[in-house]
């Protein structure tokens, strides 16, 4: 078994344990105070005037939970089986005297209930629940004796009665001590020099008990009195010194002598008539239960209330002051000792005049003005002095009352309000600002409440519009502008009251002409958010708009202009972004202008053509005018353009603000130029790569070998003994023979192999992606194999061969294309020199 297994057997073992103790506590303690009840029954001999169980059932339920119902049960049954009668009538008044302190606990945890009993509240609370719970108890009970033929029919209304005072007052007697007690509670009464004298009062309650009650003793007639009425009075002072506890369990003490002396037969209580003295011990216990309960109520709501003003005082922002007639103070809160610099060994006791750094006089004099009783509360600011000599505002208030004693007692409060009057000069300060501001800003600006009233306005109003900012405060929007200036404008405020910051611009007309304004309307908002008005900011924007007029004229000016040339051209500004296109830009990216408007270059153009024009962009950009070629492949074919980028300055001749592109279509010109190269660079007799294109192909080839670190192979191959029969059958013969060879050549290869004829019977070979070496070894030997079958020239058939040099290289060979040539060409020599038709491979 792991530890922590071990630990929790333990911990459920102690548990188990500590429930068994309190089970047989709460069993025990039930049967006992049960059979101290049953000595003096009213009713028969089940129904008792004080039954003690109960307050132990509440208390087991409040402090332990309902698992304590069984042994409630158990002493229950066990006591009334012990009285007489059937054990089913036990059993049944047994469930309900479980069940009624079991429903009074379930309301007291509903109704917030404290233990401590501290509030008069929970006391009253208490009462109501015990009250109702043994409703079920007394109604249960009675009938349950009724059904075994105990009670009889006409007793059973008193009988009920009885019961249930007997259970609440029970409740009262033995519940409250218990529900009290706590190991807080008894140290809190019953240590220390307060407690022993608490101890001695109960026992003086106790020694009453005993003297007044005893069947030893028969005090003389003079004393009875006393003995009865001193635990009163005993009682009461020990609710009001140590409360409810000690007070509680004087009671308890008291009645269970009252009752034990009376149950055999002694005390003033017991007489002829057993229901008369039984009564008059019932009214003795009750009252001396309810006047305790009620002191200790009392007495808790008057401490609450002395430790709250206590609280209040300690630990007030503000400082306070208590001050006598006589000018002496009776005490000082720490706030007002921090605030005065007055030690506090020094405060109380001393003078208000006494005070350090002149401030007692200041205080003095002026609540000497203020002495007039059940005035309402004055209030002032002063100026006082700190301990290091700064200035302290304060906002003083004083109110009088007469003591316990009937002396005149002044309560001086003093709230420091340095920050805040320091606050309001900065904020009156700041609204000079403002309004000095606000004045002879180049804008109209106003605030509105949100029934589009005026409540401010500067003074641009009136050198604008030639209204006077203070007659039109309180004034509507309405009122102001006009009804029909104010629906246009309508729909932008109401926008504004409902939370929107709103734009717009307006034409109005004043005594100095017509002025466009901008309009801007800002929420106003009070700290719960809500729309409380709205600001007005209008700046003057004629000039803009005049400016504005005369560019669009300029735009469209230039837009017929460039939308006649048969180029494409655009401005595009210094983030790239396009501001001006011409009607043939527009028709080659197929979208109208307006979409382009607003879009970065590569937005429009695309990665890829973005990619070769972003250098351009770069350095036309730091202010150098660029011309460049562009190529482009698109699904319609090959398209080529001229691009010139001309950057725009600012007026400080430095700063970029963008650049013109004009871009011109050269494809025409471009192709008929590559096909001029590629006719340069074909032999016309065998339609092959001539040396010029040999030589081309192969510097590519050895690029892609580095970039990609494969395996090429250079072939030189020529036509052995050509010759002879280039002079035995003629020059014709011969170059049928090179284009037969040539055919045959391409035939054998693959389609990606590079087939050249540099010059003469000589051929060279390119062939790349090669994985081993011996993959050029074949390609040699299947070109000799080819080459074995006679050639058929019109009427004659020529039998010949070739010889081959190969030459090896891999991309990560540092070899140069003349290099690897000459590497081939000295290949081929050496295979003529071993006999011809082979191959040699270096």
């Amino acid at each position: 078994m792991s530890d922590t297994a071990v630990q929790e057997s333990r911990t459920d073992g102690l548990r188990g344990a500590q429930f068994g103790v309190r089970w047989l506590i709460v069993a025990v303690a039930y049967y006992a105070t049960a059979h101290l009840g049953l000595l003096i029954p009213y009713v028969g001999s089940h129904v008792s005037l004080v039954w003690l169980p109960t307050g132990v059932a509440v208390a087991a339920y409040l402090r332990w939970g309902g698992a304590m119902g069984t042994a409630i049960l158990v002493s229950a049954f066990s006591v009334n089986v012990a009285i007489g009668g059937p054990p089913w009538m036990a059993l049944g008044i047994a469930v309900g005297n479980a069940l009624g302190p079991w429903l009074a606990t379930v309301l007291l945890r509903r109704w917030s209930f404290d233990p401590t009993l501290t509030r008069r509240r929970d006391l009253g609370v208490y009462l109501v629940a015990v009250m109702v719970g043994m409703v079920v108890t007394a109604s249960n009970g009675t009938t349950w004796l009724r059904v075994a033929g105990v009670l009889p029919t006409p007793q059973w209304t008193s009988a009920w009665m009885t019961w249930w005072t007997g259970d609440t007052v029970g409740a009262l007697l033995g519940g409250i001590p218990l529900v009290a007690m706590t190991r807080v509670s008894l140290n809190e009464t019953f240590t220390g020099l307060p407690g022993a004298l608490n101890s001695a009062l109960l026992g003086i309650v106790l020694l009453c008990g005993l003297l007044g009650f005893s069947p030893w003793t028969a005090p003389p007639p003079a004393l009875l009195f006393p003995l009865l009425s001193l635990p009163l009075f005993v009682t009461a002072v020990l609710a009001l010194r140590a409360g409810v506890l000690a007070a509680s369990l004087a009671v308890l003490v008291l009645s269970a002598t009252a009752a034990w002396g009376t149950a055999n037969g002694v005390g003033p209580f017991a007489g002829h008539d057993t229901h008369a003295g039984l009564l008059a011990l019932w009214s003795y216990i009750t009252a001396q239960a309810c006047t305790s309960v009620l002191i200790c109520g009392l007495a808790a709501e008057l401490l609450a209330a002395r430790r709250q003003q206590a609280a209040l005082f300690r630990h007030a922002n503000e400082g306070i002051l208590l001050v006598g007639p006589d000018g002496v103070m009776g005490d000082l809160n720490p706030s007002a000792r921090d605030m005065l610099g007055v030690a506090h060994d020094a405060a109380q006791g001393a003078r208000l005049m006494d005070l350090p750094y002149g401030n007692g006089p200041v205080l003095a004099r002026w609540m000497g003005g203020n002495v007039v009783l059940g005035a309402a509360p004055q209030q002032h600011y002063l100026r006082l002095s700190r301990r290091d000599g700064a200035a302290l505002e304060v906002e003083a208030q004083v109110a009088h009352h007469h003591d316990a004693r009937g002396q005149l007692q002044t309560q001086l409060m003093l709230r420091d309000v340095t920050e805040r009057r320091n606050a309001e000069m900065r904020l009156a300060a700041s609204e000079e600002r403002l309004r000095a501001i606000t004045d002879n800003a180049p804008a109209l600006i106003a605030d509105h409440d949100v029934e589009m009233r005026y409540r401010f306005a500067n003074r641009t109003y009136k050198d604008w519009l030639g209204l006077e900012p203070g007659a039109i405060i309180g004034r509507t929007v309405s009122e102001v502008l006009g009804e029909a200036a104010f629906a246009e404008v309508k729909p932008y405020v109401e926008a504004a009251l409902r939370g929107e910051s709103v734009t717009y611009d307006r034409c109005t007309t004043t005594a100095t002409g017509e002025r466009w304004l901008h309009v801007a309307l800002v929420p106003r908002r009070g700290t719960d958010a809500v729309v409380r008005g709205y600001y007005v900011l209008a700046s003057d924007i004629t000039l803009r708009r005049q400016a504005e007029q005369a560019l669009r004229q300029s735009e469209q000016r230039l837009q017929s202009i460039t939308d006649r040339l048969p180029m494409r051209v655009s401005y595009v500004d210094k983030d790239e972004r396009y501001r001006f296109v011409n009607l043939a830009y527009q028709r080659a990216f197929g979208r109208p202008r307006e979409e382009i408007y607003g879009l970065t270059v590569r937005e429009v153009i695309g990665d890829g053509a973005y990619t070769q024009a972003a250098p351009h962009i770069r350095q036309v950009l730091s202010g150098e005018t660029v011309g460049f070629d562009s190529e482009m492949t698109t699904r319609e074919g090959y398209r080529c353009y001229r691009a010139t980028y001309v950057p725009q300055f600012a007026d400080d001749g430095k700063a970029i603000l963008g650049f013109v592109a004009i871009i011109v279509e050269t494809t025409a010109q471009k192709l008929e130029e590559r096909r001029l190269t590629e006719l340069s660079q074909v032999d016309s007799l065998t339609g092959l790569l001539n040396r010029s294109g040999f030589e081309r192909r192969l510097q590519e080839a050895l690029e892609r070998g580095k970039a990609t670190s494969g395996l090429m192979a250079l072939l030189f191959l020529d036509v052995d003994a050509f010759k002879a029969v280039n002079d035995s059958l003629g020059h014709l013969a011969g170059d049928m023979l090179l284009r037969g060879f040539a055919g045959r050549l391409v035939r054998t290869l693959r389609a990606s192999d590079i087939v050249a004829r540099p010059g003469g019977d000589e051929f060279t070979i390119i062939v790349e992606g090669l994985t081993k070496d011996r993959d050029a070894q074949t390609i040699a030997e299947n070109i000799l194999t080819a080459m074995q079958a006679p050639f058929v020239l019109e009427a004659r058939t020529v039998a010949i061969t070739t010889s081959i040099g190969v030459a090896l290289c891999r991309g990560d060979a540092a070899i140069s294309a003349r290099a690897l040539t000459k590497l081939a060409d000295d290949q081929l020599y050496l295979a003529k020199a071993q006999g011809r038709n082979r191959f040699s491979i270096g």
